[in-house]
Order: C-alpha cells, then structure tokens, then sequence
C-alpha cells in the first residue's frame, strides 16, 4: 500500500491566527530573566561591595543553613502530602484497600507524583502490605508482602500511634539498604483499616544533600538525634556496615573525621564571633592546625528524635567563599522570585499538553490504542500542530489496530530488528477450527443475525487461544487459523495449542447451553492441530503483507480439522483431532485416544491421528 504525502516540499509562511510560537515566547522570557539577573548582579554586587565582612559572613551562615532547612522540608514534606493526600482517599470512601486493582492505581499514581518517594505501601491490620515501589530505570513494580513473621513489624502495628508520624529509619535487608518512612493512619467510624506509608531512602537523601552542596564551599550533613548520621554526601552511593541493628552509622568512628569531632569539648577552638539567628548555634574545633566552623539548627517532628541540620566549613573559606555566597544568594532571591512567576505562568501552559502527548505517545509505545484520547489544542501553535498531527495519526492507529493481530506487532516490537521478520523455517503448532453445521443453522438467520453469531463464536475462539500465548492468524469464513512457536519460541507449544482447543471446547458447550436456553439451535466446532516444520514471516505482495506461516504443517492441520467430518458424529459438540507429531510433545496430562492412520489430502502417505476429548 503506497502512501502519497500531503506535505509540500517547502514550507510556507505561516500565517497568523492568533495564536503565540512557543519559541519566540522562550527567547523573550529567557532574555528578560537573563537581563533582570545580570543587571542585578552587577548592581547590587557594587553596593555589597562596600558593606561589612562580618554582617555578610553571619547573615550568610543563617541564609545557608535557614536554606538547607528549607530543602530539607521541601524533600521530606511531599512524603507527608502524599500519604496524607492517599489516606484521605481511602477514609473517605472513594477507594477500597481490598480492591489491589484500584488501589495498586493509586499507590502508583502517588508514587509518580513524589519523585523523592521511592516506595508508597497500604499496611493492612492483618501485617500484611501493599506497596508500589520505584526501581533504577523508573520502573515502577507492585508488590504484597506478608509480615506475620516479623516480631519488629507485630510489636509497631501493635503500638502504633493514631496520628500521623515519622518512624525512626530502619534497615530492609531485601533492598540492603535504610530507609525513612512517613505513617498516616486510617480510622473509620473508630476502626482501624490500615495506614498508608511514604517511604524514603537515606541513601537518596544524601545524594540530594550533595547535589544541593555542589560547587559550595562547606560539608552540609544531617543528623537523626545527636550521635547518628542521618544524611552526608559520603553516603550518597552506600555506607558499609549498616545493618538491622544499626540503620544509620555512629559519629564515632564516621568517615568523614572532621564531622565525627563535633561534640568533642577538648576539640573546641574559641567562640565565634559572627551573630547567628535565633533557634541557630554554632562552634568551631580545632583539628590539627586546622579550624572548622559548624553551623546548625534542629528539626522537629520527623520521628522521634529532632534532625540535626549542619554546614561545616573550613575557616579559611569564611572570608572568601561566604562573601561571594552572600552576593550570590541576595541577588540570586530576586531573581529566583522573577523565575519562579515567570516559570509559573509560563511552565504551565506549556508543561500541560506536553505531559498528556508523553503520557498518550507512551500508550501508543505500550499499544494501548483504545485506551488513548484525543489531545486538546494548545495556544502556542506548535504544540497545536502537534496535538492536531497526533490526533489524526491517533485515529489510523485505531482503524489499523481492528485488521493486525496486537500479539505478533508487540512480539516483533520487543525484539526490534527488522530481520527478524524475514521469512525462515521454524518449529510450530497449527491449529484449524471451523463450524460444523454452519449452513443449515445460517440459512434461517439474517445478515446482521449471521454476522453476530460468528462473532460471538469467534469471541469464544480467540479468548482461549490468546489465554495460551497463540497468535490468530486469520479468520476465514467461519473457520480460524492460529498457530505457537512464532514470533518467539516456545518449546511447549503443542500443550498450549492443546489446552487451548479443550478450552475452546468447554467454551462452546457453554455457549450451547445458552442458545438451548433461549431457543437456539446449537452449534459444533471441528478442531485440527498438527505440529512440524513450517516458513514463518512476511508473507504477501509488496503492497499487502501478512506475518503468517505456510508450508505442510498448516495444510495437515487443516485437514485434520476437516477429518473430523468422519471421525466424530454429526451432533457431536466438539470434534478435536491431533496429529502424532503433536501427541508426541504432550505430557501425561492429557489423554489422546489413537484413531488409527489417515490419509490426508494433497500429502503422500498417512498420518497417526488421535482424539482429544475432555
């Protein structure tokens, strides 16, 4: 099939209709917080100038560590939010933890929203828990996990606090590592049905502690309680020797030996003498011929020992780094309060329909056709274009989708190489299914009547060959071709294609006892399965190709299917013929009855054919 496009070879002006291009809207934007930056730098940075290096090295410690406490709220408050925000949904009603379908949704959906979050879990009051979890790559998995046989986790439930509250970080051997966890119970009409948990790692923690402190003179760390270390840019990738019983590593004996001397009071230099905010304290020790000043401030209500927020700094860097700091970040704030409006009105609208095309292109990825809806049109007239361009492809997938088989497109796409579907030889197991009587039972029925009986059958067909991995080749008339082994391998084929056919068996007993019930006539089915060597691949003109098989394997299960005109009785409800190639890649779980030889139709010699009957 040639496709003409309908795209010019050059392309015209556009013209206006009202709507803005998102690149001039950038450049622009771009330029003016460019312009507002730099000339505030430049301007305020000659009046700091002049000012005292004193004022500025103390208001820079209490801007850095009032900072630091800041980003270390914005990291830990999503965890509450998002616990908070789950539980609300489940006390209210709107969602039942029993459900692990709509639930799993919504922890996954929690767990997309916090990027800090690495797992979102649903304890049950039977110590059992529900969990999404985030893994490298974000992939994102759905576990339940059974902890009657943890005393630690039996004794928590036990006492565990009605109100929202961290708990202290603790040790998961499974993912060997510590993590730090945010619990909101769920009461409903004074009943206890569970508790939602955000959960975090330290090991995260500390790397975004070492982000924040790039390219800044100092050490930021935090501490849970007074001698554990909570957060430190050491243990962004791991610390050794953490444990159950030990979570988080002791100051004493800690790497990082500058930090591990804070509470020392023989290593205590002479007090400082910049002027700190209140609920601030600071000191200095002196290591060596070397001084460090640490500034910290305590946080409260993170579990039950306060956090310890610090900076430490080598006095040296004081005079120098502080200075250029404190510039930095007083400019840098009225900058950042232009950004963030800017980034606001501006992110939003363009964020927006950019989110819903990386959503719908994903389920585009994953072939999720039907469950995609049409974008909406943006103001900015390139993503306009795009949500028009991607609703029109939107709506040939969808057309495209009724004629491919889904199951050999998402095979061929997960091995993504085209060589793949050139045509070679390969182990497969056929299966022919027709109507028997088919007919006489149509000739009474109209077109519409017809065509939804056959769909039903169908329906019922493609239901148990798909339930066993098979691929629906074709449909022809009342008849149906599929086959195993292709695109993958699959060594265990022939049971799959037969436990198939017994499903379909049972499906059109069933069927049949409900066209009994409303009047109906019954209907039977005849079903041949061979298994041999067969051509697999893209078979067709160069205008019109089927990824199909062909060759003396499909012709014999084909005629094994019409055998079954004289091997079974003509009100027999199905009729299941099975080659001895096939018979004899069988377990002892079926029981093939042998019919004797049988000639078959186009093919030299005779064939071992047996009965499959449930």
């Amino acid at each position: 099939m040639s496709v003409k496009s309908g795209m010019p070879g050059r392309l015209s002006p556009a013209r206006w209709n009202g709507q803005l291009s998102i690149t001039v809207i950038l450049a622009t934007a771009i330029s003016l917080l460019v312009f507002v930056s730099v000339s505030s730098v430049l301007g305020v940075g000659m009046w700091l100038a002049s000012k005292n290096t004193l004022a500025l090295t103390s208001a820079n410690a209490n801007q850095s560590i009032a900072n630091m406490v800041d980003q270390i709220e914005r990291h830990l408050r999503p965890a509450e939010d998002q616990a908070r925000f789950i539980a609300e949904r489940i006390e209210s009603g709107e969602f039942d933890p029993q459900d692990r379908a709509t639930l799993g949704r919504l922890l996954t959906g929690g767990l997309a929203g916090v990027p800090q979050t690495e797992a979102v879990s649903f304890f049950y009051p039977g110590l059992k828990s529900f969990f999404a979890a985030r893994y490298e790559g974000g992939r994102t998995e759905l576990a339940e996990v059974d902890h009657a046989g943890d005393p630690r986790f039996r004794a928590y439930m036990a006492s565990m606090p009605k109100e929202p509250h961290w708990v202290s970080p603790f040790w998961i051997e499974r993912h060997e590592g510590t993590y730090f966890s945010r619990v909101h119970p769920i009461w409903r009409g004074g009943r206890f049905v569970g508790a939602t948990v955000a959960t975090a790692s330290i090991r995260d923690l500390s790397a975004w502690v070492r982000k924040v402190g790039e390219g800044d003179p100092g050490t930021r760390f935090v501490l849970y309680g007074r001698d554990r270390v909570l957060a430190h840019p050491l243990m962004a990738d791991g610390y050794p020797g953490l444990s159950l019983e030990n979570p988080m590593p002791r100051l004493a004996g800690f790497r990082d030996f500058v930090l591990a001397a804070i509470w020392r009071e023989d290593k205590h230099s002479s007090d400082l003498i910049i002027s700190l905010a209140p609920g601030t304290s600071g000191h200095a020790i002196r290591i060596g011929e070397q001084v460090h000043v640490f500034i910290l401030r305590q946080m409260h209500g993170f579990g039950p020992q306060p956090l310890t927020v610090g900076i430490r700094f080598h006095v040296d860097d004081i005079a120098t780094e502080f200075r250029r700091m404190a510039v930095a970040l007083m400019v840098g704030s009225g900058a950042l309060v232009l950004s963030i409006i800017a980034a606001l009105i501006l992110g939003r609208r363009i964020a927006r329909p950019i989110v819903r095309f990386s959503a719908a292109a994903g389920q585009v990825r994953d072939l999720n056709i039907g469950e995609i809806g049409d974008l909406s049109g943006s103001v900015f007239r390139e993503l306009d274009q795009q949500a028009k361009s991607f609703n029109s492809m939107l709506r040939a997938l969808r057309w495209f989708e009724l004629y491919i088989p889904r199951k050999v497109v998402e095979r061929l796409v997960k091995r993504g190489e085209i060589e793949d579907t050139i045509s070679i030889e390969r182990e497969v197991t056929v299966m022919f299914t027709d109507i028997a009587g088919f007919s006489s039972v149509a000739e009474n029925l109209s077109a519409p009547d017809v065509a939804a009986l056959v769909n039903r059958h169908f329906e019922i067909v493609a239901d148990c060959i798909e339930a066993e991995d098979g691929t629906v080749d074709k449909f022809m008339g009342d008849s149906v071709m599929a086959f195993w082994g292709a695109p993958d391998a699959q060594p265990d084929a022939a049971i799959r294609a037969c436990r198939a056919a017994l499903a379909i068996a049972d499906g059109v007993r069933a069927e049949n006892a409900r066209r009994r019930s409303a009047g109906e006539a019954p209907l039977g089915i005849r079903i041949g399965i061979h298994s041999g060597s067969a051509t697999v691949g893209n078979i067709g003109a160069p205008g019109r190709i089927n990824y199909t098989i062909i060759g003396d394997a499909v012709n014999i299960g084909q005629r094994l299917e019409q055998l079954g005109r004289t091997l079974y009785s003509e009100d027999s409800e199905a009729a299941i013929l099975v080659s001895g190639a096939t018979v004899s890649k069988l377990g002892p779980d079926f029981c093939p009855v042998p019919v004797g030889r049988h000639p078959v139709k186009g093919r030299s010699g005779e064939v071992d054919v047996f009965r499959l009957d449930s």
